[in-house]
């Protein structure tokens, strides 16, 4: 009977062992779970399930915005600054071959040749000629010498280039002065020359409230008082040395044509030490510093001249005037030579560049020269 009940305990046992699940991968009970390897023929007998993905909620379509498509960016680029609004172009500017030319004779003032005459221009640093006369007047006057000391203003100095680079409180002679202002067109040699005469003008006096630009206004004013004299009706000067106006500034340009400076040119000629500045070709002075500056002249036409660019020929009958060339003005020249005790001025103003400048001077001083010489 023991046995009977021994026996059914086991079976029910083995049942309740039988009916224990099978122990998941990884599972702990009472410790690590040891997991049988598959046999192979486990393996064919039990294919491993296939474990299917879970299927994607579904989603609201996201309706397109500007957001949701970002643009392209666009290149960095670096912004250049601005250049300055450029200057209109003058009411007088170059024209090929110029805007007038004129040829007259010096003592009768005949008119030899005359083509726009009258139009109007920038003279640029033919300006100088009229400074020149006005020194010229003051020395025939005996309000300075030739040997007196011009010294230099901080205004003086700060010109533009051509320049003889004469610092504020440096001095040159006054004889100096007039070669550097021919033969190398300094512009800070005429404002020192203007101050120097307006200054003897009013006595050698200096008041405290006087400044450099109040002396060369004075010397202005009497540069037009003296156009109008010499019948120049359609020339305004504004400086001494024809410089265009500073950016900004309110002064203007000075203003001319070639029958005008024809008549400035004429009345030079009736002085004979004007040309002892500007015959030469070259000449060195003493400058502020105390040392030797040397010049070419710039009016290449002067005898015994070379010019460096083959554009001029140089004539033994020609000894003067004076050359005149900004952006704005273009290029100017007044001429004047002689042929068997005749004189001629020839001016032409406004020409495009030098080429056509000299192309156009050389023709009309030798057809003038031709003219004179047969009479």
């Amino acid at each position: 009977m023991k046995k009977k009940v021994l026996t059914v305990a086991m079976i029910v046992a083995g049942c309740a062992v039988a009916a224990v699940p099978p122990v998941k991968k990884g599972q702990l009970i009472n410790g690590p779970v040891r997991v049988q390897k598959p046999t192979a023929a486990s393996a064919k007998r039990a294919p491993t399930p296939s474990v299917k993905k879970p299927a994607p909620l579904p989603t609201k379509k996201a309706v397109p915005t500007k957001k949701a498509t970002p643009a392209k960016k666009a290149p960095v680029t670096v912004k250049k600054p601005e250049p300055p609004p450029e200057r209109p172009a003058p009411a007088t500017a170059p024209r090929a071959p110029y805007r007038g030319a004129i040829a007259v004779d010096a003592a009768s003032g005949r008119v030899l040749f005359a083509d726009n005459e009258r139009t109007t221009g920038y003279p640029a640093s033919c300006t100088k000629l009229m400074t020149l006369l006005l020194v010229l007047e003051d020395l025939r006057a005996g309000r300075y010498a030739l040997t007196d000391r011009a010294t230099a203003s901080a205004y003086a100095a700060s010109m533009e280039p051509s320049k003889v680079d004469i610092r504020p409180g440096q001095s040159m002679t006054v004889e100096d002065l007039l070669y550097a202002l021919m033969l190398k067109s300094a512009n800070d040699g005429a404002i020192v020359l203007a101050e120097h005469s307006a200054k003897a003008r009013a006595g050698g006096v200096e008041t405290p409230e006087e400044t450099a630009q109040d002396r060369v206004a004075a010397f202005v004013a009497r540069m037009n008082r003296r156009a109008q004299e010499l019948g120049m009706s359609d020339t305004r000067y504004a400086s001494p040395n024809g410089l265009p106006p500073p950016r900004g500034s309110k002064r203007g340009f000075d203003v001319s044509t070639a029958l005008d400076l024809s008549r400035l040119g004429c009345q030079l000629a009736r002085m004979p030490e004007a040309f002892t500045y500007t015959s030469r070709a070259s000449y060195t002075v003493t400058g502020g510093s105390g040392q030797p500056i040397s010049f070419q002249n710039h009016n290449y036409f002067v005898s015994r001249n070379l010019d460096p660019q083959h554009l001029a020929r140089s004539m033994p009958e020609c000894d003067g005037f004076k050359t005149g060339y900004t952006a704005a003005s273009g290029s100017s020249i007044v001429l004047t030579a002689t042929r068997n005790g005749r004189r001629v001025v020839a001016v032409v103003l406004g020409s495009a560049g030098r080429h056509e400048r000299e192309a156009a001077a050389g023709r009309i001083l030798r057809d003038a020269l031709d003219a004179v010489s047969i009479w």
